[in-house]
């Protein structure tokens, strides 16, 4: 009855009674004692920026091989030919066909002036002058077409010679001397081993911790790379709920194909989830100032997970009894540590 009648009473003044209350029973722990360092952990590996199937352009059959699996090369090398004496027929009468149509031109366009010096004193007409003029410009498209045939069969014998489009390390080799090449047939496999990059699918929830984080490492091998984030995915993968984050390394960067775990952490602190209360649809802590409860929000917290909050080392944050509790509630503090 005396309970009833405070409960009314601070109805009538408008007071909270519940916050006059004593509630025993409520543990608390300073705050540095239960804060979590904010560091994360994803697998990992390293990829070459480009790692290629070189394949056959044209059907031929392999002439020379010129490199072997593990040989470095450049930019610009010499990888593989093929027998290109078929092409190389076919751009002599291409090149045949261009000095041909040149000397048509050549001959059309010696009359179209004859006659026009012959138009001058009367001796042709102007129809004739203008089936002149008519034949030239058919001869110069004559020449055209030859052209572009011609560069399409000299661009079919540069086809025969595979070159390396960027420098490397030749991983694989399938190609075999006098085996029939036909397009489409992978014949080397080239690594680029110049800046690899590290790639690695987060879980969507922790993936905007990377962009804040202070140190960033790989650990590959029993040792440990510094490295920095490049880009950030902001698509979420469906069946993962991952996120695809790539790295560059800061210094000496580790082999191409090496996996290993990605390592970041940073200043800020964490508490664990279960410390988590729900107050007006805000998400925090409590903690126990001068005898009375007091709400602390998390602005990023979210349910069953980790969460960031600034408090002060030695704030008393309640552990045990949190779920029962109203912003500026008395307490009663047991098994203080």
């Amino acid at each position: 009855m005396l309970r009833l009648a405070s409960l009314l009473i601070g109805l009538l003044f408008g007071a909270n009674p519940l916050a006059a209350q004593t509630v025993d029973s409520v543990s608390t722990r300073a705050f540095h004692e239960i804060a979590l360092p904010d560091a994360g952990t994803a697998p990992a590996q390293v990829i070459a920026p480009n790692d290629t199937p070189m394949a056959a352009e044209v059907t031929a059959r392999i002439a020379r091989i010129l490199v072997e699996v593990g040989t470095p090369v450049k930019v610009g090398d010499l990888l593989l030919e093929l027998d290109a004496t078929d092409y190389q027929l076919a751009l002599a009468q291409a090149d045949a066909q261009v000095s041909a149509a040149r000397a048509r031109m050549a001959l059309v366009e010696q009359r179209r002036q004859q006659a026009i010096l012959l138009r001058q004193k009367q001796f042709v007409s102007d129809d004739a002058v203008l089936e002149l003029e008519t034949g030239v410009q058919a001869a110069e498209a004559e020449l055209a077409v030859a052209q572009a045939q011609r560069a399409i069969a000299a661009r079919i014998v540069e086809k025969c010679r595979m070159i390396a489009p960027f420098s490397g390390v030749v991983l694989a080799r399938q190609a075999q001397v006098g085996a029939l090449a036909t397009p489409g047939t992978p014949l080397l496999r080239l690594v680029d081993v110049s800046s690899p990059e590290i790639e690695v699918q987060l879980p969507a929830a922790r993936a905007d911790e990377l962009p804040s984080a202070d140190e960033l490492f790989f650990d590959s091998q029993g040792r440990r790379y510094p490295v920095r984030l490049l880009r950030l995915s902001p698509v979420v993968e469906k069946a993962a709920r991952t996120r695809l984050a790539r790295l560059a390394f800061t210094d000496q960067p580790a082999l191409a194909g090496s996996s290993g775990v990605l390592r970041w952490s940073s200043r800020a602190v964490r508490l664990p989830p279960e410390l988590l209360v729900q107050r007006d649809q805000a998400l925090g802590v409590f903690i126990v100032e001068s005898g009375q409860a007091r709400f602390q929000p998390a602005p990023d917290a979210q349910e069953g997970r980790s969460f960031i909050i600034a408090l002060p080392p030695e704030a008393r944050v309640v552990v045990q009894g949190q779920q029962g509790l109203i912003d500026g509630q008395s307490v009663a503090e047991a098994g203080v540590r």
